[in-house]
């Protein structure tokens, strides 16, 4: 039975933050400020060296702050679930804010949605801002992602799955459900940790999103990842710890591992940037051994199609940029 049976159940919101002493103070003040009352504020801090730990000793007891040696997000995420006694976990990068009615939206969706499974997270849409809180008149995802809630069956076809939510600030998660992801690796993952998590998510339990904006997400120039493609070798480290974990938790829970990036339709982009046409009609070839549907077909054809229009001439082929995945998130 789900722990969201409770009339308030606890919400722990877990800050973490590396080196953003200008925004972080509108960041807690938006996880204080909630309509929600029953929370924690954690606060991870991974070794800044500007005025990050003052401005968090300022809180005093009003939250609770962990002060680390710098290691990078995902060990932020494991430390701060780790110190949380939440029934429902949110995740707040120290850049962006909560409006003040998001805990109390993420409840409700959640304890109606656990009724019979308690592995579930939801994601909301989050509004971009700029360096001064000022609107531009996007929101990031710019719509709700219409996928199934559960992706195994999906990732069982074609070896990955789009990335099925939002990105960490509009994220929360049913304890139960980060029970059975964390901790997750860190070595390797400096950045983009909600990635692994969001997408473990998809797999084991349920995603579901709400057509709200929920918060702000905020676009500077001092962004550690948003809008930047990793280095190719890099973006490949990463994405094969990603893909290793992801695989180690379907064997935990008794599924078939299935997860191969490198192997999936989601890689044309990959290997287009980082290599050349003959990679990516290997990629199509591997593509439609594992599975033969429409998709697959229509895909080989066209890596056919865009192979042969390379031999004869490299500029007749225009890459294209990825939907998803190679620019961090």
């Amino acid at each position: 039975m789900s722990s969201l049976t409770k009339t308030d159940p606890l919400v722990s919101i877990i800050i973490n933050n590396y080196n953003y002493e200008r925004f972080l103070k509108e960041a807690i003040d938006s996880a204080l400020n909630q309509t929600y009352k029953n929370i924690e504020v954690i606060v991870i801090d991974d070794g800044s060296t500007d005025n990050s730990r003052e401005i968090i000793k300022g809180y005093g007891d009003q939250i609770k702050a962990v002060l680390k040696p710098n290691g990078g997000q995902a060990s932020c995420f494991n430390l701060g679930f780790k110190e949380s006694q939440g029934d429902i976990i949110c995740f707040l990068d120290s850049d962006d804010a909560f409006v003040e009615n998001k805990v109390e939206e993420c409840v409700k969706f959640l304890q109606q949605k656990t009724a019979n499974n308690p592995l579930v997270m939801v994601y909301h849409l989050l509004e971009i801002v700029d360096t001064e809180s000022n609107s531009l008149n996007q929101c990031e995802p710019a719509a709700l992602r219409n996928y199934e809630p559960n992706l195994y069956k999906y990732a069982c076809k074609y070896r990955f799955f789009p990335y099925p939510a939002s990105q960490t600030t509009g994220n929360a998660f049913t304890r139960e459900l980060l029970a059975q992801i964390f901790p997750m690796p860190e070595k390797g993952v400096k950045i983009s940790a909600d990635n692994i998590v969001v997408r473990a998510a998809g797999l084991l339990g349920e995603v579901y999103g709400m057509d709200l904006v929920l918060g702000k997400y905020r676009v500077h120039h001092s962004n550690h990842w948003y809008g930047k493609e990793m280095e190719p070798e890099l973006y490949r480290k990463f994405t094969i710890i990603r893909d290793d974990f992801l695989n180690d938790k379907l064997k935990e829970y008794g599924k078939r591992p299935v997860i191969s990036f490198f192997d999936s339709m989601y890689a044309k982009y990959f290997f287009q940037k980082n290599g050349d046409y003959e990679d990516v009609i290997k990629l199509a070839l591997r593509v439609i051994k594992w599975h033969v549907n429409l998709e697959t077909i229509k895909f080989f054809l066209k890596a056919a199609l865009q192979y042969c229009l390379w031999l004869i001439n490299p500029q007749l082929v225009k890459l294209k940029e990825p939907k998803s995945d190679f620019i961090t998130n």
